[in-house]
């Protein structure tokens, strides 16, 4: 299971609902895709996604997906992907128009879904 936390620079559950609806739209991630909201607070207010990805297909299918929500983002907003054993990567994209900062999260949720190699 991979922790998706979305944060805009704006505050907003716009951006994390968003990307809700866009990682649904896969098939291969539809069924694996839950919101949490923060205590007290109603369940339109989505502070972080959950994602099931148990294997290499499910997590190409995930990478792909978080790359083409970032490059239709106009707003700055930071990605934060944590695994259950406290791993954990961020990346600020400012409106996608760094592919190099796409990269590097795509890099980082390939790396949270694919165990270590030793």
């Amino acid at each position: 299971m991979i922790t998706l936390s979305v944060h805009p620079d704006l505050p907003s559950a716009d951006a994390r609902r968003s990307l809700a609806s866009w990682l649904r739209a896969e098939d291969r991630l539809r069924e694996g895709v839950t919101t949490t909201s923060p205590d007290g607070m109603s369940a339109d207010t989505t502070d972080e996604l959950r994602v099931a990805a148990s294997d290499a297909g499910t997590a190409m299918v995930l990478v792909q997906a978080i790359a083409g929500w970032l490059t239709h983002r106009r707003d700055d907003v930071t990605v934060r992907l944590t695994r259950p054993d406290g791993w954990s990567a961020e990346v600020d994209v400012h409106r996608a128009r760094d592919m190099d900062q796409v990269t590097a999260l795509i890099e980082a949720a390939v790396r949270a879904v694919t165990p270590a190699q030793r």
